[in-house]
């Protein structure tokens, strides 16, 4: 029976469409070895990984508003949606998280990637504190608002303030703990900027501990400078031992964030140093394998 001119090209418009997603693939497979081809194109699988998350869990985490806990569902999913990066995560500490009851989490800040990393090692009934831009992101600040998000305007001292006291009121009434980043943007040049006292203030006013969360340094497979995102990374991530505050004051701030920052450089040196030597030798392993 002779076929209509439509049943005859749908066909071959599938086969079209076929080995077109197969050059693509095969083009962008070239273009991964070399290194600021790879840099480009995982960054960008990266953002549409992080839009992708965003989209989907907007209408599940409506949902989950009510009666879950929304920033650990979000971060769940992005950690499954993004294993693609093959960047190999090791936590340690996560048990300074339990039993403490609410607390505040001071962490270095890197790039971008810390995202990823957080999925890694988000707490329980927690929230985030994020810069004011972020308010306008579409998808981004739905789930920012379902996740209770407190944002700070780094550029207005009164607003900043005001922060500060929407964090503390914040924990108090839902019994939550706050995640802030006290270098206050990132830093692209390793090590860490001096702290800004946000967080140590929030801490001291509610009377909750403090737990610092070190994120060892991504240069060994990633630097944005330099426009290099290898194939492969290896990620730390240590959470400290709680530090008190109980009984004190304000007085007591400048002190406590230069002694916190001291003790997570320690840290973060002696993480980053491990999670490199780990990564070269993830590498090596790696390289052998593919070429067996």
């Amino acid at each position: 029976m002779e076929k209509t001119h439509g049943e005859s090209d749908f066909p071959c418009l599938k086969c079209r469409l076929l080995i077109f997603a197969c050059l693509c693939t095969i083009i962008i497979f070239f273009l991964t070895k070399i290194p600021i081809c790879r840099y480009f194109i995982k960054m960008i699988a990266y953002y549409l990984t992080v839009l992708t998350t965003t989209i989907l869990c907007c209408t599940i985490s409506t949902a989950i508003y009510f009666f879950g806990d929304v920033p650990k569902f979000i971060f769940g999913a992005f950690r499954i949606l993004a294993s693609w990066t093959n960047i190999k995560y090791e936590v340690r500490g996560s048990q300074n998280f339990d039993g403490i009851g609410p607390f505040v989490v001071v962490s270095n800040h890197q790039s971008s990637l810390d995202i990823l990393s957080l999925a890694h090692v988000w707490p329980e009934r927690c929230t985030v504190m994020m810069k004011q831009s972020l308010r306008w992101v579409p998808f981004l600040n739905y789930v920012a608002f379902l996740s209770r998000a407190i944002y700070v305007d780094r550029f207005c001292h009164t607003k900043a303030v005001h922060a500060i006291k929407t964090s503390a009121d914040t924990i108090i009434a839902k019994n939550t703990s706050v995640w802030v980043f006290p270098e206050g943007t990132r830093n692209h040049e390793g090590g860490m900027l001096a702290f800004k006292k946000g967080a140590f203030n929030i801490a001291v006013q509610v009377q909750i501990p403090i737990v610092p969360v070190v994120i060892s340094s991504y240069r060994p497979f990633y630097d944005k400078n330099l426009r290099i995102f290898n194939e492969y990374g290896y990620v730390i991530i240590e959470v400290m031992e709680p530090v008190l505050t109980k009984n004190m004051s304000l007085d007591d701030v400048p002190l406590l964030t230069d002694r916190v920052r001291e003790q997570m450089m320690e840290v973060y040196e002696r993480i980053s140093g491990e999670a490199a030597e780990k990564c070269k030798l993830k590498t090596s392993f790696m390289l052998r394998c593919i070429s067996i």
